[in-house]
């Protein structure tokens, strides 16, 4: 299986001309800060990230600053008070943050840029659905590692739309050879429409079954169903209810979903 076709498939999703096939999402990350000067920072959510939004900017030689959030959705007043202090380099953030809140990728795009900061995205659990937006980000990156929506369990990819700083983010890349796995990749492409559809229904019925209690962001997509609680009765229902149902959950606070107190039904690894 050719690597110029699993390409295409990520041109069509993501409308960026230049794309490249990595071994792993973390590869993708650290290629993207390549773009960031070293003498201005990353800005990165304080929940709903990825565990190595903290680990590797460090890594590159670049400082790390967090932004606030209302339950992983990024808040717009904390980032413009951070944007204009003139020491951002980039935002790197996920769309949906923590796989279940939807961002206002138009305004952080748009509040970025006006004031010369780069906007990294994450799409992992965004692409093959209609979040995957291109127009709102300067590089996307994202992984197709295991429980995500391209559930190769291998691989990743780093895309983007301007040349000059496509430049400087394949600098020293080394891309994705292994043909075997390139075929995983483009076989979990093949799959991608359907296995969305298939999670959609299933978070579509928890939703419905769990309607009373406090779940986060009930109307946003997304691949998991973060539900809040406020009591050890309320809690035990809702674990109870993933047990009942063969549903994986995860407990908050939990840097990748959500600091508060609240289970996470994990949707996406079904």
């Amino acid at each position: 299986m050719s690597i110029d076709t699993v390409k295409t498939f990520i041109r069509r999703m993501t409308g960026h001309p230049h794309i490249e096939i990595t071994s792993r999402g973390n590869t993708a990350i650290a290629a993207a800060l390549s773009a960031v000067p070293l003498d201005r920072k990353v800005c990165i959510p304080e929940e709903g990230g990825w565990l190595t939004y903290k680990t590797l900017p460090p890594e590159k030689g670049l400082r790390v600053l967090s932004v606030s959030c209302n339950d992983s959705r990024i808040d717009i007043k904390e980032l413009r008070a951070k944007i204009e202090t003139g020491v951002v380099g980039a935002l790197l953030y996920q769309q949906p943050g923590g796989y279940f809140a939807e961002q206002p990728i138009e305004e952080i795009y748009r509040l970025c840029h006006s004031a010369g900061c780069l906007v990294i995205v994450d799409v992992s659990g965004a692409i093959g659905t209609p979040l995957c937006d291109p127009q709102y980000a300067d590089i996307l990156v994202g992984s197709f590692g295991r429980w995500k929506p391209v559930n190769a369990k291998v691989g990743g990819f780093v895309s983007c739309k301007n040349e000059k700083v496509w430049e400087k983010v394949s600098r020293g890349l080394k891309p994705l050879t292994d043909e075997s796995v390139i075929a995983r990749i483009h076989e979990s492409f093949n799959e991608l429409p359907n296995r969305v559809a298939r999670l959609m229904l299933v978070r579509d019925k928890v939703l419905k079954d769990l309607s009373e209690f406090d779940i986060v962001y009930p109307y946003d997509s997304g691949f998991v169903v973060v539900v809040k609680y406020h009591s050890k009765e309320a809690k035990d229902a809702i674990i109870d209810y993933c047990k009942e149902n063969s549903l994986e959950y995860t407990e908050c606070p939990r840097y990748i979903r959500l600091n508060d107190k609240a289970i996470s039904i994990e949707i996406k690894r079904l």
